[in-house]
């Protein structure tokens, strides 16, 4: 007999272990619907609740989901050269220099006053001043009198290095992501929504021998529940838990790894998300306040697994680039795992 054949008696115990508890640990267990579009409801919580509703549709949707197995994604980025020509020279700085100019004037021109009207001078951060003249009045036939101008030229310059690349608009972008999911749902609707729905994740051992007898027996195992508890999934749920115990099953893994390294001039975006169970419910999603915001929902999420999400960046160099702010964050690392999630929104909401 295979480990499945051995463990179904262990498996059918376990089960009765559990529905030998009283019923009220199932807040919703009982889902009595007739699929004639006719459905009958009694809340009772030490209040009555009657309301009545007209509603423009339905949506009406039963589903259950099994993943069985592992689940895993991989994104692996790495040795990106982008090699980028070597700048020259560049930066900010402040200078001071003296100027000497030798030159003729024209005896009688007026060359000192001429020579005051250029200057100081200022202008873009540089700062030019005269700092006076000599003239020589032995006359030079043909030339005229030997003149000696002084300037003295100061400021501050910034210059850009030659060959360099702006990072807001030339800096290459490497976006990795993995994302892992075992069961998966979203469901948007305007009218009301009536929703019976389960998702199971698990995996199966390996050393077992499965054949189609022991597979039926397994299943036969997970559906004893059913004869004790109203709700089928709920009996799914508390069937693949008394598997678990006796060893029938065993955890699934769940497995998003995103890695990049060995990066040269580039940005760098990096995630993975690992779920196991995951459900999304908006009612009057089209965000119409006088839409049908009804929902009635029974959910069964039952994950035996581990998740698990990595995300690894290393070695990222960036070099010959400026306006590197621009471009903040530079490298973006997030890692996501989840085992059982659900999100509902009823009302004005918007996807």
């Amino acid at each position: 007999m295979s480990i499945v054949g051995k463990n179904l008696l262990g498996s059918a115990a376990a089960i009765a272990m559990f529905v030998a508890a009283p019923s009220a640990a199932f807040a919703f267990d009982a889902v009595n619907w007739e699929w004639n579009k006719t459905v009958t409801e009694t809340v009772d919580i030490d209040i009555d609740i009657n309301a009545e509703f007209d509603p423009t549709g339905l949506t009406q949707v039963e589903k259950l989901q099994i993943q069985i197995g592992d689940v895993e994604a991989t994104s692996s980025v790495h040795d990106i050269d982008n090699n980028q020509p070597a700048g020259a020279g560049g930066g900010t700085g402040t200078f001071s220099e003296t100027f000497v100019f030798d030159t003729f004037t024209v005896e009688g021109s007026g060359v000192i006053d001429n020579i005051n009207a250029a200057g100081p001078i200022s202008q873009n951060g540089i700062n030019g001043t005269f700092d006076g003249g000599t003239v020589d009045e032995t006359t030079v036939p043909g030339m005229g009198d030997p003149t000696q101008l002084t300037f003295t030229v100061d400021g501050t310059v910034t210059v850009d290095p030659a060959d360099s690349f702006d990072a807001a608009t030339e800096l290459p972008s490497i976006d990795s992501a993995a994302t892992a999911v075992g069961n998966n749902q979203t469901i948007n609707s305007d009218v009301a929504t009536y929703l019976h729905d389960a998702q199971l994740l698990f995996d199966v051992q390996e050393d077992a021998d499965l054949d189609a007898q022991d597979a039926i027996g397994a299943l036969a195992a997970v559906a004893l529940g059913s004869q004790f508890i109203d709700n089928s999934h709920t009996a799914f749920a508390v069937g693949a838990t008394a598997l678990a115990i006796t060893g029938t099953i065993e955890k699934a893994e769940v497995d998003a790894t995103s890695e990049v390294y060995n990066i040269l001039n580039a940005r760098v975006d990096s995630s993975a998300t690992a779920v196991g169970n995951n459900m999304s419910v908006n009612v009057n999603a089209d965000g119409d306040p006088t839409g049908d915001s009804i929902l009635v929902a029974d959910i069964t999420q039952f994950s035996l697994a581990d998740v698990s999400a990595t995300s690894d960046v290393y070695e990222v160099a960036v070099n010959n680039y400026t306006n590197l702010a621009a471009v903040n964050p530079l490298v973006s690392s997030a890692a996501t795992a989840v085992g059982n999630n659900v999100s509902i929104n009823v009302g004005n909401v918007t996807p």
